[in-house]
């Protein structure tokens, strides 16, 4: 039997997070693995997830945010994007990085999928400050998009994973 390559369509998916979240990152990168597994595999699609911390380099001549963004943020497809109890720190034009990011997606006209993590935390964990600027940013969002509140890591895997099944399936690429 003689092997045949096939054609396939690649989408370079950004993850966007402040810190707090990093150690969800690998949830997303799962989601996006058994999306590829499953559904992209019927469909000829790979997404290609890209976390700055594992694909950005080294590099002067420009604000750390705004580097990153031509290295990284321009160039991708799809952005997702989830916060929990951190907005993440500021840029010259944006609240936080997170923030920036989803501004330059949605102003190329690009998909973002925007998830906030309600895992308990307690409360001596807990910055007013720092959830006051994620609520306001859920109001600033909410004429913009739909977003998830997710309860936990987990649930967060399922909805990225069901919400690309989705959206390649009712999206004319």
């Amino acid at each position: 039997m003689k092997i045949m390559p096939r054609l396939m369509t690649v989408y370079d998916v950004l993850i966007s997070c402040p810190s707090d979240v990093e150690e969800y990152v690998s949830n997303v990168k799962q989601a996006i693995q058994k999306f590829n597994c499953t559904y992209g595999d019927s469909k000829n699609i790979i997404l290609f997830p890209k976390y700055w911390k594992e694909v950005s380099y080294a590099q002067s001549g420009g604000r750390p945010q705004e580097l990153l963004n031509h290295q990284i943020v321009e160039n991708s497809d799809i952005a997702i994007a989830f916060f929990w109890t951190k907005f993440g720190e500021p840029t010259e034009r944006f609240g936080s990085g997170t923030e920036e990011e989803i501004e330059i997606m949605m102003s190329a006209g690009k998909q973002v999928f925007l998830y906030f993590l309600e895992k308990p935390i307690s409360l001596s964990m807990i910055n007013r400050r720092e959830i006051k600027k994620i609520e306001d940013f859920k109001k600033k969002y909410k004429n913009k998009g739909i977003y998830y509140a997710v309860e936990n890591e987990r649930e967060l895997e399922i909805q990225i994973k069901d919400g690309l099944e989705h959206y390649f399936n009712t999206t004319s690429l």
